[in-house]
């Protein structure tokens, strides 16, 4: 599994689990924050369980909100459509976390923005 974690610090992203409270019938899994840039990862909204499944957890929330970092950094496009977005932060998510074709590093890497390599 990629060290997303590490990924958010090479973007300067500080990432911090808390209690984002309660959203209704909607469950708030994490959210972005470009002011620190921060992402903050709902304890809420963290499985119960094995401490693989929550941490399988966490690296996905945190990976689908570099979707949005890069996005707030102009690295990639911002689609119009809020659904769109999602959706594609979510595929990009399950892609970094997934993906076992390279080493971590190269992944990683090869995700920073040229300014940081």
């Amino acid at each position: 599994m990629p060290d997303v974690r590490g990924l958010a610090d090479a973007y300067g992203v500080r990432v911090e689990l808390d209690d984002l409270g309660a959203w209704g019938g909607t469950t708030l899994v994490a959210e972005y924050d470009p002011n620190g840039p921060t992402i903050r990862v709902n304890a809420r909204a963290l499985p119960r369980g094995s401490s693989c499944a929550v941490r399988d957890a966490i690296d996905r929330a945190i990976a689908h909100e570099l979707y949005h970092h890069r996005e707030a950094i102009g690295e990639i496009p911002r689609l119009r459509d809020r659904a769109a977005r999602e959706r594609t932060a979510d595929a990009f998510a399950e892609a970094l976390v997934s993906s076992s074709e390279k080493p971590v590093t190269h992944r990683a890497h090869e995700a920073l923005p040229e300014r940081s390599r």
